[in-house]
């Protein structure tokens, strides 16, 4: 192979990033899909001849056109392309070549290859097959490795104080596990929802009224034929379409993806702050260079590479979803270009999840900073403070703390002063005094392990 192919690609994904994205391209390549489609009209094939009207195959023949189909290679894929180079139809490409195979070895009923059938009744199950695959065996284990990092992170962090910010104002203290947990959460629910959608699937001809087959054979269940088919490949029936099957179970899948894309683009922002803000240290990869002229940089660059693919998949999922719950009267042709890009938004999403993740493991906590941070900023406490003295009875408590700390600083010995001079109780003092700013945490630690509970794979 030529190694320059890469270098020379127009799309990162074939060129920079191909490495990386080599798995999905067992699902989402033009090869795949050509490997597909003849999965399904081998088994379509066998199953018609085995449940249908007429029986083909015996039990040594079924072996034997299973051996075509596992023996495909690269020589097969090139004689499909020209077929359909020639015929200038993908899907009819797949069919001639599997009679031509078929009668090559003397296997009966080559004539009834793709008998009754749209090319959208293949390609529509090809696709199907693609999507489950890839979701069982790439997307889902690679979401729920970092799912597990970033609860790994949550529990290791759970009590390590930091400054919480609202509008970008310090705010009052969390913990770096707390903050953590509540994405974390968000992720593995989502990820729930995505591996339980069902996915889609139809056979029932040019405008989904099975007409070609009941004209051939009126007395057939078709209906119960094409049902039992479908649930075999482990996709779900829809047996009231138009020529193309309804994309909605698709796209609820697409949607659950923008979903878990989104939750991580403010995963990825929010670490790249606290990065920014020195709550979190990198790991100094001595041969890397951070920038071509500041020798001193570190960047966070795998949570904005992240950042980038996450938003070209969703431009994408967005497209898919308001194009392809779209077709004009029983069929156009627009879905088809547009189903062919499936796989880059998946490639990226994928690429994005893989970058977050070799981010979070450069993460070292930086605990001296976030104590010395909390500590200069005494004023984090006063929302206590005031809650307190409420409780004691005091109606102005709220505007007395305001007209002490509003664009004040404030520090250990201004609160103390503050608190010494209130007219309450010295018990009520002596409560007030106890509160800090690395200890007023409410039960961030305990929603912590409660966070972690939810998180069961």
């Amino acid at each position: 192979m030529d190694e320059t192919l890469t270098l020379k690609a127009i799309s990162p994904l074939d060129g920079r990033y191909r490495s990386r994205i080599e798995p999905l391209a067992l699902y989402f390549s033009e090869a795949a899909l050509i490997k597909f489609r003849l999965y399904i009209e081998v088994h379509y094939f066998i199953f018609l001849s085995q449940k249908g009207p007429r029986k083909f195959l015996s039990p040594p023949q079924v072996k034997k056109l299973l051996v075509l189909l596992d023996s495909f290679n690269d020589q097969d894929l090139l004689r499909i392309k020209e077929i359909e180079v020639k015929i200038n139809h993908d899907t009819k490409a797949v069919e001639y070549f599997l009679r031509g195979k078929m009668m090559a070895v003397n296997l009966p009923g080559s004539g009834f290859v793709h008998f009754g059938l749209t090319s959208e009744d293949t390609d529509n199950l090809a696709y199907g097959l693609c999507l489950l695959k890839a979701r069982k065996e790439i997307l889902l284990p690679e979401l729920k490795k970092l799912i597990l990092k970033i609860a790994q992170m949550a529990g290791d962090f759970k009590t390590e104080s930091m400054l919480a910010r609202t509008h970008g104002q310090p705010a009052v203290p969390t913990t770096m596990g707390k903050e953590l947990i509540v994405f974390c959460v968000r992720l593995f629910k989502e990820y729930q929802n995505l591996a339980g959608l069902p996915v889609e699937g139809k056979l029932n001809g040019a405008v989904g009224n099975y007409n070609a087959q009941l004209a051939a054979y009126p007395k057939f269940n078709w209906r119960e034929f094409s049902q039992e088919f479908i649930e075999r490949l482990g996709l779900k029936p829809n047996l009231l379409t138009t020529q193309i099957l309804p994309y909605d179970s698709v796209l609820k899948v697409f949607q659950s993806l923008f979903l878990i894309n989104q939750v991580l683009l403010g995963f990825d922002q929010d670490l790249w702050r606290y990065i920014s803000g020195n709550y979190f240290l990198q790991t100094v990869n001595k041969n890397e260079v951070g920038s071509s002229t500041m020798p001193q940089k570190v960047n966070p660059i795998d949570f904005e590479n992240s950042e980038g693919n996450l938003g070209v998949a969703n431009a994408l999922f967005n497209q898919f979803v308001e194009k392809l719950a779209v077709s004009r009267l029983q069929r156009d042709m627009s879905d088809k270009t547009t189903k062919r890009n499936v796989g880059v938004a998946l490639a990226h999403s994928f690429l994005a999840w893989q970058s977050t993740l070799r981010g979070l493991e450069k993460l070292t906590l930086n605990k001296k900073y976030l104590k010395e941070e909390l500590l200069n900023h005494w004023e984090i406490i006063t929302e206590g403070l005031q809650t307190v003295l409420r409780t004691a009875g005091d109606p102005q408590a709220y505007e007395k703390v305001k007209n002490f700390t509003r664009g004040e600083e404030i520090n250990k010995e201004k609160i103390n002063k503050f608190v010494k001079n209130l007219a309450v109780n010295q018990k009520v003092k002596n409560r007030l005094m106890t509160i800090t700013p690395l200890n007023y945490l409410g039960l961030a630690e305990k929603l912590v392990d409660e966070g972690l509970k939810i998180i069961k794979f």
